[in-house]
C-alpha cells in the first residue's frame, strides 16, 4: 500500500470515529470529506500527515 493511501485512510478513520458515521460523508464530485459545519479537501487535508492525531509523529 502506498504511504499516501495509508495516511488518507488513517485520517479518514479518525474523523469517522470521532465525528460519528452519521455525520461524515464523502462528496466525490468535489473531493471533499464533509463533517460538522465544514469539511476537508482530500488533497489539502486528508492526505497530509498530522491532519489528525492518527497521523501525527511521536
Amino acid at each position: 500500500m502506498e504511504e499516501e493511501t495509508r495516511i488518507a485512510l488513517k485520517n479518514y478513520d479518525f474523523v469517522l470515529r470521532s465525528k460519528g458515521v452519521d455525520d461524515v460523508l464523502i462528496d466525490w464530485e468535489t473531493e471533499t470529506l464533509v463533517y460538522g459545519d465544514g469539511g476537508a479537501s482530500f488533497e489539502s487535508s486528508l492526505l497530509m500527515p498530522g491532519f489528525t492525531p492518527a497521523t501525527r509523529e511521536g
